[in-house]
């Protein structure tokens, strides 16, 4: 089986290569620059393939030979939208076996992000393929919610409201979940899986149970998106249009500003056949990683 992954050294493509290349799949990874491809090559990807995959020529190009595709659309990035629809239409062109989109929790409220994904959920629809629609919350990072905290004591929080209820998810529980769609396959045909952690947690509740993890007092501070802006693209150049990813950040801050965003459980506990990590378990395994030193992947410096 040949599964073609996309955004393959992000954070999810770190984890879910090496399950995949265990799990037997030959795994052709995109990287969107070329000379980097050997960071991909020794998670377990057998390939690389760069291009623009905004170009459906391209993504077809991309997807030949493949059995299915894990389709991760990057956060941000100015042609997000266009790399879905080239997706949707090579997968038909070429006639992938099964797409696996990641998509988020609830795609239907009304912010760029979000209709981004619906979008592309509907072409999906529209265009008769086989398909899963996997719909995470928000994620559980180490360099996110845990280090901060044991450098600083600052739980940073980029919602600008400390008793707003979020849902999180273990980027490990995430891509054990793709792992089995990927390998069932038509069990999953035409499923979309809102995806979400058992916590249902305010930064303040974050903050304590760090607290006790580290063994030290962290405070959660409010960031504004300038902040968030400024810490994703640090290095960005100055002369550049980041017009569109300013327009992203700021709508999704807006909106976690004015409401919760939680999900159930019980789904992903129904995929995973076990109960789903907790924040405070999440914490306790990065903590100990920090302390131990550990590199937060086998490829990274």
């Amino acid at each position: 089986m040949k599964v073609f992954v996309t955004a393959a050294f992000g954070h999810q493509g770190k984890i879910l290569i090496p399950k995949l290349a265990a799990a037997g799949f030959d795994v052709r990874a995109a990287r969107g620059t070329a000379k980097r491809e050997e960071e991909v090559l020794r998670l377990g990807a057998k390939e690389v393939f760069v291009g623009d995959l905004s170009d459906p020529k391209v993504y077809a190009e991309a997807l030949d030979g493949c059995d299915s595709v894990y389709h991760v659309g990057p956060g941000a990035h100015p042609r997000e939208l266009e790399m879905g629809y080239a997706m949707v239409e090579a997968a038909k062109k070429v006639g992938v076996r099964h797409v696996v989109l990641l998509s988020l929790l609830q795609p239907f409220i009304d912010i760029i992000q979000h209709r981004y994904k619906l979008d592309h959920e509907l072409a999906l629809v529209k265009a008769g393929l086989n398909y899963t629609a996997l719909r995470p919350c928000d994620y559980m990072m180490p360099e996110v919610h845990v280090a901060p905290a044991v450098h600083t004591g600052i739980l940073p929080v980029f919602s600008e409201d400390l008793d707003r209820v979020h849902s999180f998810l273990s980027l490990d529980d995430l891509t054990d979940v793709a792992l089995k769609v990927l390998i069932e396959g038509s069990t999953h045909y035409f499923a979309a899986y809102e995806l979400s952690g058992p916590d249902k947690i305010t930064p303040l509740g974050m903050a304590q149970i760090l607290s006790r993890v580290i063994g030290r007092d962290v405070q959660a501070e409010v960031k504004s998106p300038q902040n968030l802006i400024d810490a994703l693209w640090e290095n960005r150049d100055p002369s550049a249009d980041f017009s569109h990813q300013e327009k992203i950040v700021r709508s999704i801050m807006a909106w976690y500003k004015q409401y919760d965003f939680v999900g159930n459980p019980r789904t992903l506990e129904w995929l995973l056949g076990r109960r789903p990590t907790t924040f405070e378990e999440f914490a306790t395994k990065a903590y100990a990683d920090i302390f131990a030193g550990k590199p937060k992947s086998p490829t990274e410096n």
